[in-house]
């Protein structure tokens, strides 16, 4: 299924084989944000996170039932991701959607179509344990290097104070009209920085990046290490 997402801006519903498909609003994230986040979690993600949780090994059995099960299934079998997918289809599709109708043949590209119109994102899970842990260690050293990322509440604001948007506005916004809002404000002050500094005599210009360029809000987490990259790294550190 490709999903043209040229459009989503104008918040118009997506037709899909069981009905049209609507974007969540900004008032409505409160509300929804725990079922969200249960959402866009991955098969790996669900596994892993009930790896970490399995301190005494009372999971274990659970863990290895859910193991070769589809996402479809997954969902079906734990509670908890049930009701959140349940509370999430009813928001998008409507609280009269039959959601018998959500099967194996749809589920998977339903899922993404609503992921992408609210802007969520699986977190890539590597399945060596070793691999992930160091992954999350690059993530901690990131963060700690950049800053902590800007929660709902710093981009809230940041909208609001840098645009004509009032906090009312704001609410009645969709959560993708949101995001793309809050990195274009943050595309066009780095251009205005750039274009500043440009005029400053120095040895080491850079390049001005377009105020106006695409924003692409789905691309791929830079802190995913692959095997073999993993391998290399850790190779080139012990020959070191």
């Amino acid at each position: 299924m490709n999903i043209a997402t040229d459009f989503f801006i104008l918040d118009s519903p997506i037709e899909t084989d069981i009905g049209k498909c609507h974007f969540i609003k900004v008032r409505d994230f409160p509300t929804m944000a725990q079922s969200l986040n249960l959402f866009s979690w991955s098969k790996s993600q669900i596994i892993y996170n009930f790896s970490k949780a399995n301190k005494d090994g009372s999971l274990t059995p659970l863990i290895n039932e859910l193991k070769p099960l589809k996402l479809f299934t997954i969902v079906k079998t734990v509670g908890d991701l049930n009701d959140a997918y349940t509370n999430v289809f009813k928001k998008v599709l409507g609280e009269d959607t039959d959601l018998e109708k959500i099967d194996e043949k749809n589920f998977d590209n339903l899922r993404k179509l609503i992921m992408k119109m609210n802007c969520l994102r699986e977190e890539k899970i590597n399945p060596n344990p070793e691999i992930q842990k160091a992954i999350e260690r690059s993530k901690r050293v990131k963060q700690k290097q950049n800053g902590d990322s800007p929660d709902f509440g710093d981009m809230a604001s940041s909208i609001v104070s840098l645009s004509s948007n009032s906090y009312e506005d704001l609410a009645n916004m969709t959560l993708y009209q949101f995001h793309m809002t809050y990195y274009r404000i943050a595309q066009i002050k780095a251009y205005d920085t750039s274009t500043l500094f440009a005029t400053v005599p120095s040895e080491g210009k850079k390049e001005i990046e377009d105020w106006s360029k695409h924003i692409d809000l789905f691309k791929e987490d830079s802190h995913f290490v692959t095997e073999s990259q993993f391998k290399s790294t850790t190779g080139n550190a012990v020959n070191g």
